[in-house]
């Protein structure tokens, strides 16, 4: 890593472990703490790790966003999607100078909160099949319909929503506040306080805060299909290795410290054996992540890697944390121990940007194999 890379991984590190540590077990029930904690990330300049620098960011590209989003998720995923949300999401409204005026520099300084608001209720990656949301009305667009899991939805204020109108994908800019915009939880398993279930009654968007999405879905067919890995995976691939890194060394000090018959757990050989086969497995994919997010960052981005390395770390975090938690015993079984929480988080990383076999299917297609479709865009 170069030495910016190193500086600012030492100091989301020193965040992550001094400020969101001691109470990341608020994060699962407490959306007021995931608000502080993202103004927080806001003051220290966090979700200006991928803004341009003509915007006043640091430019670090893909690999310095996973580095931000690894670092805070080994002590709490939630939190790491919440930076991974005003991350990413802010560099949407570049391509509207209207957007841009009115909610960015609020959202990358974590003054306002924003979210994404793609998933109809009858799925997420058959955009295809989506039924129309909007209307045009004069110089507005009507929205009616849902849109279910938005993360940070329940006290997001303001919402870019991506639904289909006359057959091509569009992004709405709204802001929670106007009328017609209703917004209920949506309990979950894990990964932090829960989802926004967005429900839209004739809310009115005027032209210039919607954009043209075609390049994602043009008369109802998935446009320009590369292979290209979409643009939060390998954000949710940091997550993961977060959580895998973190409940990891949770772990290891845990059989340091823990006894039997006056000896710690960890002289035994078989856990040994254990400690060391997850650490091989956490740094075989920490290789993968880096490697590929600095391809993309050269431009030589790697469309098959991209999509193994998303099914290859997920599922490595999904087994150490369900490993790890058992190491711990009885104990790995008690919320306020705060080790059950990493398997209930590593189980939404494999779902979330698509299952494995999603993007197994996606990878069969780029080989040529025959019959083989895409199954993650």
């Amino acid at each position: 890593m170069t030495a910016e890379q190193t500086e600012l991984r030492a100091r989301v590190r020193a965040f992550a472990r001094e400020v969101v540590g001691p109470r990341r077990l608020e994060a699962y029930e407490n959306p007021p703490f995931l608000m502080e904690m993202s103004r927080l990330m806001g003051g220290e300049g966090f979700f200006r790790t991928m803004v341009p620098k003509a915007l006043g960011g640091a430019e670090m590209g893909t690999m310095g966003g996973v580095l931000v989003v690894e670092e805070l998720a080994r002590e709490c995923p939630a939190i790491a999607i919440a930076a991974m949300n005003q991350m990413l999401f802010p560099l949407n409204m570049v391509m509207n100078p209207v957007v841009m005026e009115r909610w960015f520099e609020d959202a990358v300084a974590g003054r306002i909160f924003a979210a994404a608001a793609f998933t109809d209720p009858v799925g997420i990656a058959n955009y295809t099949e989506h039924p129309e949301i909007a209307e045009r009305d004069g110089d507005d667009y009507v929205l009616n319909g849902a849109r279910y899991y938005v993360t940070q939805g329940t006290f997001a204020d303001m919402l870019g929503v991506g639904g289909i109108f006359e057959n091509n994908m569009h992004m709405f800019w709204i802001d929670t506040s106007q009328s017609g915009v209703k917004v209920t939880p949506m309990p979950k398993m894990g990964v932090g306080a829960p989802w926004g279930c967005i429900e839209l009654t004739d809310v009115r968007v005027p032209a210039e805060l919607v954009d043209d999405l075609s390049s994602l879905v043009k008369d109802r067919e998935l446009a320009n299909i590369s292979g290209a890995g979409t643009a939060s995976t390998h954000f949710i691939t940091a997550m993961s290795l977060g959580i895998a890194d973190g409940v990891w060394e949770k772990t290891e000090a845990f059989l340091r410290q823990r006894t039997v018959r006056e000896r710690p757990l960890a002289s035994m050989q078989a856990l040994q054996h254990k400690l060391v086969r997850m650490k091989q497995n956490i740094e075989a994919g920490r290789s993968m992540l880096y490697d590929a997010a600095q391809l993309v960052d050269a431009g030589q981005g790697d469309s098959i890697m991209d999509h193994l390395v998303k099914p290859f770390v997920s599922e490595m975090a999904a087994d150490v944390a369900r490993e790890c938690a058992t190491l711990h015993g009885g104990r790995g079984y008690l919320h306020s121990a705060g080790i059950e929480v990493y398997v209930r988080d590593a189980m939404g990383c494999l779902i979330a940007e698509c299952t494995s076999e999603m993007h197994y299917s996606t990878v069969a297609s780029i080989m040529g194999l025959p019959g083989a479709e895409p199954g993650a865009f």
